[in-house]
């Protein structure tokens, strides 16, 4: 993804999830925490992909479209179920956050489908950058 792209979605998660905790709008705001835990995990796969291709690395965990949404997918369900880990946590010190069970489970839901889209994203950005096929990752890009 260019660099530009990146920069602004992660200039935007660091905004959204700042401005959710300073002014307690998960809760009160129709859908931002939806969003804000959809709009993380994206970025997150997506920052995990451009350090792949950064680094020279051989783009392993995206070679498919399948492999990489299940990348992102377990990427998105470990963030998610530690970040609501996190949540337990800050609930036991006596900070306000909502963690009731169907929050908890929506929240590791949209980890889960923000991680997936985020890697199929990923995917067909390397697949361009790599000029390969979007069904077989070892043929090149065919027009």
């Amino acid at each position: 993804m260019p660099r530009k792209y990146l920069v602004v979605l992660i200039l935007f998660c660091i905004v959204l999830n700042t401005f959710g905790f300073l002014w307690k709008l998960f809760e009160p705001v129709l859908f931002y925490d939806e969003i804000a835990h959809f709009i993380t995990p994206f970025t997150l796969v997506l920052i995990l992909a451009e350090i792949i291709y950064r680094t020279g690395g051989d783009d392993e965990f995206f070679n498919t479209p399948m492999r990489a949404i299940i990348t992102g997918s377990v990427i998105g369900l470990l963030g998610a179920t530690g970040w609501e880990g996190i949540e337990v946590l800050m609930s036991w010190m006596g900070i306000s956050v909502s963690n009731a069970l169907p929050d908890t489970i929506l929240d590791v839901f949209l980890g889960v489908l923000g991680g997936a889209a985020g890697a199929w994203a990923a995917d067909r950005y390397l697949d361009r950058i790599f000029g390969r096929s979007r069904i077989d990752p070892h043929q090149p890009r065919v027009r």
